[in-house]
């Protein structure tokens, strides 16, 4: 994620706080560029900074629109690949042998080995389980993740 990028995510944030209510997916409609897993990652992110510092209705709002958008991402990810099921768990254990890598050129040979596998919804899944490693105190390896997720998307952004 390049710095730029963050900070259109912070202001997309911040205009949903100031938004009327209900004028929500309007915005999101004319900021759709920027609505993808890195988006949610960092509406998760500051969910969590708003719910540490007694924003409670920010944080409520934050969290289940980046749960909404979550769901919005799966569901559309499983009209577009109906074996997503076993695709999903092909996506699991990649990244399963991703995180017990040693070193950056070991992912290298493992994610080539396994290009097949890197696509869209691998970077979904990265990102899902991204999250939940960050919700389980291992915020390191979720980074790990959240980067790659954001590498290889670019990469098919550019396909």
């Amino acid at each position: 994620m390049t710095d730029n990028r963050i900070r259109a995510y912070i202001q997309l944030i911040q205009k949903l706080l100031d938004c009327p209510e209900g004028e929500e997916i309007n915005i999101l409609r004319q900021n759709e560029d920027l609505v993808d897993v890195e988006f949610i990652y960092i509406l998760e992110q500051a969910a969590a900074k708003a719910e540490t510092e007694g924003e409670t209705e920010a944080a409520s709002f934050l969290g289940d629109l980046a749960q909404q958008l979550q769901l919005a991402f799966g569901q559309a990810t499983e009209m577009m690949n109906p074996d997503r099921s076993d695709r999903t768990e092909a996506y699991i254990k990649l990244i399963e042998g991703i995180l017990a890598c040693d070193r950056g050129e070991d992912v290298a040979l493992l994610l080539d080995k396994n290009s097949d596998l890197v696509d869209r919804g691998f970077v979904q899944v990265l990102a899902q389980i991204a999250q939940i490693l960050t919700e389980n105190g291992k915020p390191d390896s979720a980074a790990f993740l959240i980067n790659m997720a954001t590498e290889i998307s670019a990469v098919i952004e550019e396909s």
